[in-house]
């Protein structure tokens, strides 16, 4: 078959007029999308970029609240409330451990209920942080006023307490300062007077074996600190502050600061608030209570603390059937002397009835003990091995209280020891320990009638029967004083009670501008935490107390 010849190259045709227009046209649409598609994406990128710079470099710089000139910044804000939460977190699971050791009795319900509200709630936590962190720029604003400042020294102080405190361990300082207590209290104690007691009567019956108390064992010895201990505390400390709070050790210096300088500060201001002497007298009372009579249904006897609802008395013997329950009467005139401690789980062991209806045990008493073989004492209530039954005091009426103080207050007049009376006759729980003394003490530290006659009264100076809330006092001053120093803890308190008052008026003294919007300067990635799922244990936090 023949081979086709190649067809000759057709030359390029001539575009129309037309066409040229049409292909400009066309580009020109090409150009102008690319330009506008770049456009976009510019602007996208612009977006991106300035949405980044916002999140991460204009919103964690800007400021959460202003204190005077000074400005708080939201990253350090987001670094506190996650420390913060953390806290929280440890101190629910501590009282929720502390809850359950008491037998879950309620003591620390509203600790409990306060901390779940606040980790539930985003919210309320970023305010409790926003509120420490204005008081302690308020601290430092004032104390700067003041002159007063925190060196590195101190910090590194302050750290080195916490980290001895994480593993067990005090600190040089704070051993020393443990010794000196110790030595001065010893030196107290040795230079201490006690009050002389009653004379105990050598012929009295005992009908109660006590059994001996246990000396408590020494608290153990606390270690100190090592410098190795301390630098892997350390270490530790600033693994936790990067976990919890992505903070450095070098942000948190400032928090500790803050804490040593609120106690600085806290010192100067109770010292200049609260004088460390004031007006006092060392006084002792009788206490005579108005009693009001017992009704029969809820008799208390003098031998077994049991009340009844039907009686039994001497010469009338129970079936062994029988039994007696806490609503039961029991009559004063048969008497329960016991070797054992009577708490109402063990079986008492049948023992004899005396001719005097006498009723020996030497086991405890349960719900279904047989005493004697006749009876049976069924009862919770625990009867002490180490005291006596105490009789039900006869009831007085106030005319029967007032005549009974006046007549003390004569006795004492003619002479009559005010240890001895106080001893035998004060409803005062406080007798058996101090006697009626009720030591030094200032104004506002009892009730009005008692402290009105105490110091109104001259030294040696017996009281008329003072009427207060408790009943009929017989006041006795032993010594005034203008001048007399208060007590540590007494002048502790009211320092730090003064303390918080003044800071509380500096604060609300100060300008402070809050965000309009406190949920938006929240973290982003801040969420409740709901009670039911915390975990039995919890990341340890090195965080500063409240101040």
């Amino acid at each position: 078959m023949a081979r086709r010849k190649p067809r000759p190259e057709e030359a390029p045709r001539e575009l129309t007029r037309k066409e040229h227009r049409i292909r400009a046209s066309q580009r020109e649409r090409n150009r102008k999308l690319m330009l506008g598609t770049g456009i976009a994406v510019g602007l996208a990128l612009l977006l991106v970029i300035a949405g980044l710079v916002s999140e991460f470099v204009i919103r964690p710089n800007s400021a959460v609240a202003t204190v005077g000139e000074t400005q708080l910044v939201t990253r350090d804000f987001w670094k506190r409330t996650f420390l913060e939460q953390n806290r929280l977190q440890n101190q629910l699971i501590q009282m929720s451990q502390l809850e359950q050791q008491f037998g879950g009795q309620g003591f620390f319900a509203s600790q409990i209920n306060q901390i779940q509200a606040t980790l539930s709630s985003p919210f309320t936590l970023g305010v409790q942080v926003l509120d420490q962190m204005i008081r302690e720029e308020v601290v430092r604003q004032k104390a700067a006023e003041r002159g007063i400042t925190v060196t590195d020294a101190e910090i590194d102080e302050a750290l080195r307490k916490e980290v001895a405190a994480q593993q067990g361990a005090i600190t040089v300082p704070q051993a020393t300062a443990t010794a000196e207590s110790r030595a001065a209290a010893t030196t107290t104690a040795e230079s201490w007077t006690p009050t002389p007691t009653a004379t105990v009567d050598a012929n009295a019956v005992i009908t109660a074996t006590a059994t001996p108390i246990p000396t408590p064992p020494p608290p153990p010895t606390s270690t100190i600190l090592s410098d190795e201990q301390y630098t892997t505390g350390l270490q530790t400390l600033e693994k936790s502050l990067k976990d919890i709070a992505d903070m450095t050790l070098a942000e948190y210096r400032p928090i500790v600061a803050a804490r040593v300088l609120n106690e600085k500060l806290q010192e100067v201001i109770g010292e200049e608030q609260v004088a460390a002497t004031s007006e006092q007298v060392h006084a002792r009372h009788i206490l005579l209570e108005v009693r009001e009579p017992v009704t029969p249904t809820t008799e208390i006897t003098s031998t077994t603390g049991l009340t009844a609802t039907e009686g039994i008395t001497e010469g009338v013997e129970a079936t062994s059937t029988e039994e007696m329950t806490t609503t039961e009467d029991v009559s004063a005139t048969e008497e329960v002397s016991v070797t054992g401690a009577m708490t109402g789980l063990v079986p008492v062991e049948a023992g004899t009835e005396s001719t005097t209806g006498e009723i020996t045990a030497t086991g405890e008493l349960t719900d279904t003990a047989a005493v004697t073989g006749t009876e049976a004492i069924i009862g919770t209530d625990a009867l002490s091995e180490t005291a006596e039954p105490q009789a039900t005091p006869e009831p007085r009426d106030e005319a029967q209280t007032l005549s009974l103080a006046l007549e003390l207050r004569q006795r004492l007049l003619d002479g009559e020891d005010f240890a001895t009376l106080a001893t035998e006759y004060s409803d005062d729980p406080s007798v058996t320990t101090n006697q009626g003394d009720m030591g030094w003490f200032g104004r506002g530290a009892m009730v009005a009638p008692f402290e009105e006659a105490a110091f109104s009264l001259a030294v040696g100076e017996i009281s008329e029967p003072i009427r207060s809330d408790f009943g009929y006092h017989i006041i006795e001053v032993l010594e005034k004083d203008a001048e007399h120093p208060k007590d540590q803890a007494t002048l502790d308190q009211e320092r730090a009670t003064a303390y918080q008052t003044w800071l509380e008026e500096q604060i609300a003294a100060t300008p402070v501008e809050r965000p309009a919007d406190l949920v938006s300067k929240l973290p982003r990635n801040l969420n409740p935490v709901i009670p039911q799922s915390i975990p039995a244990a919890a990341t340890a936090a090195p965080l500063p107390p409240t101040q």
